[in-house]
């Protein structure tokens, strides 16, 4: 007769499993609460304390760690020796070992003290499963309801003989969901640090596998942390595509840092178009109007609800997403019809905050703070003229923005939009003079408009090329060796120009 040890807090699909384990001869061992679920469905099972001879104690701490329990699961049944020793203790061999962990993750999102999440941390369910992945070859392990039903294919199928490779894809999944589960205790016990950690553990499952990657030969998947969840729901169009997930992130972030009503429109990573307004049809149309025909096939943000007025504005043009708050039922009505599109709402209470960002290079990772809008504290007026108020207005609005801008970024503004944009350029002057390109082809006006550079002017060609277009004052964050003959240029054209003394490289 098969042997099964089966201990699960998450007792999801828990009573047609055991049932179909008993109409294929499996004894059944258990503990504390699984075992009274399974008797009261009816189901023989063998409590572990008729196994060790000792009750739970400690408060269950200690109730599964004992030898007639891991001797069965890790005996190699290839060994005469290790069969010597089952015999030994009286025990036959455990054949499907069926544990889920306490909910120490789930436990996190409530108001608990330090000393109450202490009695989530599972030990007795982790080594179970080390155990029986350690002995694969002879044992079968399940981790998660969700793979009960897979299981029970299998056997129908193999019988006792579950080949090889499954079992061991099995006993995978339980190093990896072991190694997840440590790691967010780890981060639990970790003190705050103001640096940066000296270890890193990522600990993420797949949440969507994506139609593809940057490009269609190139699998992709969205992963999610333990606990985390999605900061958008899609409510209509096409699958998400790896790109989208990235330009939906940052079409999020720019019009979160808004008060008024804005609305940006992300391609291939850049914000080709932005603008803020009363409603956000209006905030939507001045976007629209920074570049008009790149904005086709664009991501759209918003950070208001889309109601029908503004629905109508969007349906107007090919976009590929859009995301805002929420979307009124005639917007949804109208845009809809729209049977690729892809809509996104986000998930209230949810939120994306900065923290570290990963990326691999070189066989290893590198790992800075991720960059945010450092305020004005730190601001110096460092021209003759000082910037008037609606020059300061513009201002603000272009430092915003070109941060989310590949650099080398140059960005033109007004009071209320995007006027200009030049991004990914090799040279600083040349991205000056895209971005005054980008305003021609768009018939918008540079007078008296704000020019943003993520980074210093090497030189005072840059700022003599912006003067030229039309743009009345500059910020930038200062601290090239030509500060002086940068100033002195804004002076001579009459500019007026603060230095921020931050740097917002985008790479």
């Amino acid at each position: 007769m098969k042997r099964a040890f089966i201990s699960v807090w998450d007792k999801s699909g828990l009573e047609e499993l055991a049932r179909f384990l008993h109409k294929h001869n499996f004894s059944i061992t258990s503990s504390g609460g699984t075992a009274r679920e399974l008797e009261g469905w009816d189901i023989p099972v063998t409590r572990i304390e008729g196994i060790t001879g000792q009750p739970a104690m400690m408060d269950g701490r200690v109730k599964t760690t004992d030898l007639r329990i891991f001797g069965p699961i890790l005996a190699d049944r290839d060994k005469p020796e290790h069969m010597q020793d089952l015999e030994h203790l009286g025990q036959q061999p455990i054949d499907l070992v069926v544990v889920n962990l306490y909910p120490f993750t789930e436990m996190l999102q409530k108001d608990l003290s330090r000393d109450e999440m202490v009695e989530y941390i599972d030990i007795g369910g982790p080594s179970l499963l080390r155990a029986a992945a350690k002995n694969f070859r002879h044992v079968v392990v399940l981790c998660r309801p969700g793979q009960y039903a897979d299981f029970q294919q299998l056997y129908e199928e193999y019988g006792d003989d579950i080949p090889l490779d499954q079992r061991q894809a099995l006993a995978a999944e339980v190093f990896r969901h072991t190694t997840t589960y440590d790691g967010v205790i780890g981060e639990f016990f970790s003190p705050a640090q103001e640096s940066l950690p000296t270890s890193i553990s990522i600990q993420a499952e797949i949440h969507q596998p994506l139609r593809y990657g940057e490009n269609p030969h190139q699998q992709a998947g969205f992963y999610l942390g333990p606990g985390q969840a999605p900061l958008w729901q899609q409510l209509h169009g096409k699958e998400l595509s790896f790109n989208n997930y990235a330009d939906l992130e940052t079409a999020n972030h720019i019009v979160s840092g808004f008060d008024q009503a804005a609305a940006v429109i992300v391609k291939h990573a850049n914000p080709c178009g932005f603008g803020v307004g009363k409603t956000p049809e209006q905030a939507y149309r001045r976007a629209l109007s920074t570049d008009p025909m790149s904005s086709f096939g664009g991501i759209v943000g918003l950070n208001r609800p889309v109601d029908e007025e503004t629905a109508e504005a969007l349906a107007e043009i090919f976009l590929e997403c859009i995301i805002a708050p929420v979307f009124a039922p005639e917007a949804l009505t109208r845009l809809t019809r729209k049977k690729n599109l892809r809509l996104l709402e986000i998930v209230k209470g949810q939120q994306s905050l900065p923290g570290l960002e990963v990326r691999t290079v070189a066989g290893g990772y590198l790992v800075q703070e991720a960059d945010s809008f450092q305020g004005e504290a730190g601001w110096e007026e460092v021209t003759e003229r000082k910037p008037s108020q609606d020059e300061m207005q513009a201002l603000r609005l272009g430092w915003k923005l070109v941060r989310f801008v590949k650099s080398n970024a140059i960005v033109f503004t007004s009071l209320e939009q995007l006027l200009g944009i030049g991004a990914g350029q090799m040279s600083r002057v040349d991205a000056v003079l895209l971005a005054g390109m980008k305003a021609a082809q768009a018939n918008l006006d540079l007078e008296g408009a704000a020019m943003a550079s993520d980074a210093f002017f090497p030189f005072p060609d840059g700022l003599d090329e912006a003067a030229r277009l039309g743009i009345s004052a500059v910020i930038q964050p200062g601290g090239s060796i030509r500060d002086e003959e940068v100033i002195a240029a804004a002076d001579k054209h009459n500019v007026a120009m603060i230095f921020t003394h931050t740097r917002h490289f985008r790479h």
